[in-house]
């Protein structure tokens, strides 16, 4: 009898070969879930620092140095009316972007340190533009935290401001 030689693969290779196949698509495959998710909370974040940032900006516009309103749709409007009660807190969902409710919490407390110990060193600056030549008074520091929620897990950030209020 004559040998015939087949070329091919045994299957046993084939077999070793689905295996590895398979392991590698599957790290692949949970690699873009965790970097779809990731780009998901990166999203977010961004979102809230976004609207942390337009409600600051906005409270810096104030010519009363009020918090702004904040409205169901996340949109801060000036305010130069209403004397808020600090600290208030207002939950929210952009009309725009990532459809999650944020929870943003708006205070302002007088900073108490570090300061120098003798305080008429800030009496000699003085406020520009409208409050020209104006004394300035105690310092004050506006806080924004902007708090959310992801796969149950609570997120937040804070933005503060430092400011001189008359």
């Amino acid at each position: 009898m004559n040998r015939i030689d087949v070329a091919g693969f045994t299957l046993i290779e084939v077999l070793v070969a689905l295996v590895i196949v398979s392991v590698a698509v599957l790290s692949l495959g949970s690699f873009t879930v965790s970097t779809m998710t990731s780009g998901q909370e990166s999203r977010e974040r961004l979102t809230a620092v976004h609207l942390a940032e337009q409600v600051l900006e906005s409270w810096q516009q104030s010519t009363k140095d009020y918090a702004p309103v904040i409205g169901t749709d996340c949109v801060a409007t000036l305010n130069n009316t209403v004397l808020p009660t600090y600290p208030f807190s207002v939950t929210c969902t952009p009309a725009t972007g990532i459809a999650i409710s944020y929870t943003m919490n708006v205070s302002r407390a007088a900073v108490t340190g570090p300061l120098p110990a003798n305080l008429s060193t800030f009496q000699t600056f003085t406020k520009q533009g409208y409050y020209a030549l104006t004394p300035l008074a105690q310092p004050q520091s506006k806080l924004v935290t902007v708090t959310w929620s992801h796969k149950a897990i609570s997120h937040s950030i804070h933005l503060t401001h430092l400011s001189m209020v008359k």
